[in-house]
């Protein structure tokens, strides 16, 4: 399991409660599923699921109490929000997989921007996680082990130049 390296942050600090880690864990499960041909919907592997929620809890722990809490009551109304969404009493992380992809995928097309700003508030700062370093960032088509990586450029063959 990868654990981040908090040197390279500016506190090391938290931010997220057990609550929102239960919340995000589903949430990142769920944008992050794929399909296989045998078993159908499949969520995310367990291990990315953890590296990102990690990561994700280390940058919004290095943000402004106001920006922390801001995360948090983000957090707390995708929980709440299937009801008024997709109809379906129950809390998201508690929703199965398929029904947790339908209740995002309705939250990303409502009319109602302010509902479909919750949704890019959570899946803006994911993404851009979930792809910066591993095979993730390697099925972009990005030819270094990680964003922060220098490039190696081939040398030039000395001698016999004309």
């Amino acid at each position: 399991m990868h654990t981040s390296d908090v040197t390279d942050r500016d506190w090391g600090r938290r931010s997220f409660s057990p609550f929102a880690k239960t919340v995000l864990t589903a949430v990142i499960e769920a944008f992050f599923s794929d399909e296989d041909p045998d078993k159908g919907t499949v969520p995310a592997r367990p291990d990315f699921v953890a590296r990102v929620l990690d990561d994700f809890d280390l940058y919004i722990g290095a943000c402004s109490p106001d920006l922390r809490r801001g995360f948090g009551l983000l957090v707390f109304a995708v929980e709440f929000l299937p009801l008024f969404v997709i109809g379906t009493f129950g809390r998201a992380s508690r929703l199965p997989l398929g029904r947790r992809i339908a209740y995002l995928q309705a939250l990303e097309a409502e009319r109602r921007g302010l509902l479909t700003m919750l949704f890019v508030g959570l899946k803006l700062p994911l993404t851009m996680i979930a792809y910066e370093i591993g095979p993730e960032l390697r099925a972009t088509g990005f030819d270094r082990p990680s964003l922060g990586s220098r490039r190696q450029l081939p040398l030039a063959r000395s001698g016999g130049a004309s």
